[in-house]
């Protein structure tokens, strides 16, 4: 893997056209294809996928494209210090993130504000977001300083605070086939008769348990299935096997032969910064946060 693959890659990532690809990097149509062809044979996976005139990530290729990004990110931000003759040794903050598509727009804001105005070294880690006693461990062992993740999941965690950001309520996502995928919002009324597969990342989350009372008490004739993946949700919606409900925030702009429909329903869901709250570098923690909270509010106007 070079860094031309590299950078062929994550600019079709981004415009979904290899001509556009190509005029933006000053290469032929073919070398940037074959680029991405041996970059894929060269990691065995497989990243985009060439349908007639439409280009689209896999599964697998988001997540690369998602870490791939931060790091390309991470190296340009280094050689413009090196170049600048700045001095590269600063205080590291490691702030943990997961594959939301949300974050791959405010995960490098971010990451940009945080180099430009502090002299703090912001440093993304993956972080998958399993079980909850895990995400407790990596904070208050000091794996990761810092994250941005749904309050439930954090519902438990001593040693730890919580800085609220903003919150969200849930969507329908509905395959462009379906009669539902022209309304403006949905009410439990209008899910009575369909197949409905609910998204349920953990078995206890409050708002999600409240929202399968509200369904179950509405109407007992609406019935749905757990998935704790929206990529088999999704799946399951293109495949004409029903509908999802999942938190808003998990809304990907890039499936765009889907609609994510906001559903008229009282349960939200909080999304926040968790940190350690004994931590030693409580200042800089702060300036952090006040960063992070900057990146998403940009990010939530343009996303």
């Amino acid at each position: 893997m070079n860094t031309t693959q590299v950078k062929c890659f994550l600019s079709v990532a981004k415009t979904l056209n290899f001509t556009k690809s190509a005029e933006e990097l000053y290469l032929s149509q073919s070398t940037v294809s074959k680029n991405i062809k041996n970059l894929e044979k060269e990691i065995q996976v497989k990243l985009v996928n060439r349908n007639y005139h439409h280009v689209y990530l896999t599964e697998k290729g988001k997540i690369f494209y998602n870490r791939m990004s931060l790091i390309a990110a991470e190296i340009d931000s280094t050689v413009a210090n090196l170049q600048q003759g700045q001095v590269i040794d600063r205080p590291k903050i490691k702030m943990g993130y997961t594959d939301l598509p949300f974050e791959k727009k405010w995960l490098p804001i971010a990451l940009k504000l945080t180099n430009a105005q502090t002299h703090i070294d912001l440093v993304p880690y993956f972080v998958n977001p399993g079980r909850e006693h895990r995400i407790t461990q990596l904070i208050t062992n000091g794996t990761v300083d810092l994250m941005l993740i749904q309050r439930d999941i954090m519902k438990k965690a001593d040693g730890t605070k919580y800085f609220e950001l903003f919150k969200k309520g849930f969507s329908i996502i509905a395959y462009e086939n379906d009669p539902l995928f022209l309304k403006q919002q949905i009410t439990f009324d209008d899910l009575i008769g369909h197949n409905i597969y609910l998204w349920n990342g953990n078995d206890d989350f409050p708002a999600i348990e409240s929202l399968k009372y509200s369904l179950n008490t509405h109407a007992p004739s609406i019935s749905f299935s757990e998935a704790d993946d929206t990529s088999t949700i999704i799946a399951y919606i293109r495949a004409g096997m029903g509908i999802g409900i999942v938190p808003s925030v998990l809304y990907n702009k890039d499936d765009t032969d889907l609609r994510y429909i906001p559903l008229d329903a009282k349960q939200v869901l909080s999304y926040g910064i968790v940190y350690a709250q004994d931590s030693e570098r409580p200042e800089l923690i702060s300036e952090v946060n006040k960063l992070v909270a900057r990146a998403v509010n940009v990010a939530k106007v343009n996303f």
